[in-house]
């Protein structure tokens, strides 16, 4: 696998690895990357993702499709049963 690869539009969530094999995950700002993306942090990990702190460690879970709709949308629900909370 080449060290970098042609930079390209990235996402948030998008797990990188560049030459030093330290992984990268993209949380928002810059939207291209030029490295290996391995992975994919889904919507609602991405809070939890955010908040560690450089040599923490993260443990990653494979989803399907169908896992990672149901997660948004309790995700969804959550944010706005929140949102009403704060309404009143």
């Amino acid at each position: 696998m080449p060290k970098t690869i042609i930079s390209e539009p990235s996402l948030p969530g998008a797990v990188q690895v560049p030459p030093d094999g330290q992984p990268i995950i993209k949380t928002g700002g810059a939207n291209r990357g030029g490295y290996a993306k391995i992975a994919s942090v889904i919507t609602p990990d991405l809070d939890l993702v955010a908040q560690a702190r450089p040599g923490d460690s993260v443990r990653f879970v494979s989803v399907n499709l169908s896992e990672a709709h149901r997660a948004y949308f309790a995700y969804q629900e959550e944010l706005n049963r929140t949102r009403e909370m704060l309404k009143n």
